[in-house]
């Protein structure tokens, strides 16, 4: 659990006392691709931080068709990472179903926290309040609020490219039509858009 470790201690400092007993709160898991580790319609009380492989999560819309939320992945080798952290806060904290489906698109595995014990964690002291202020701030609100200003106020080019900028290898490593989904348009737009910017780049 040290890339865990090494990613809280970006934000507080850990003894190895402390580290002990959050390690004792965590368990591993492993899950194979094509697996749903979670149901939309269920509450999700726990915390999943992913250390290999790569996950989505997504809803369904008025139409039946599903529309990707987040990309979840890390990759041990080259370092690349994206939303480390897979969770439903509203549902866990409000105890309400989760509109939410979790699915694996590759082998993965995971260290696995319940909500109520990393509550216990963040009530422990000050510092680890600290941490769980932080987490909450950055890892879900931000990142929600980005991506529902993304858009809504965004173009599909601009999605694109701005996904492009920040996780290239993200193409490498997530098929088309789920990437087309998390940027809100069809894969025929999502074709169209990369053609039109490879001739860009080449004139």
């Amino acid at each position: 659990m040290n890339i865990l470790r090494k990613e809280l201690e970006k934000i507080i400092t850990i003894s190895d006392e402390e580290w002990n007993k959050v390690v004792s709160k965590f368990h591993f898991k492993s899950a194979n691709k094509g697996e749903v580790i979670h149901f939309a319609g269920d509450i999700f009380n726990d915390v999943w931080y992913i250390k290999s492989g790569l996950a989505r999560s997504y809803f369904m819309n008025e139409k039946g068709k599903d529309l990707s939320w987040q990309l979840y992945f890390y990759d041990e080798e080259d370092m690349s990472k994206i939303n480390l952290f897979m969770s439903d806060a509203v549902s866990s904290n409000e105890k309400i179903p989760s509109m939410l489906t979790f699915e694996i698109l590759e082998d993965a595995t995971f260290y696995v926290i319940s909500t109520s014990d990393l509550n216990t964690l963040f009530d422990m002291d000050k510092k680890w309040e600290k941490l769980g202020r932080i987490l909450v701030r950055d890892d879900w609100y931000a990142v929600t609020f980005k991506r529902v200003i993304s858009i809504m106020g965004d173009t599909a080019e601009e999605r694109y490219i701005r996904l492009l900028i920040n996780h290239s290898n993200i193409f490498k490593k997530v098929k088309l039509q789920y990437i087309a989904s998390f940027l809100g348009i069809a894969p025929q737009t999502l074709s169209k858009i990369r053609k039109n910017a490879k001739m860009n780049v080449g004139e």
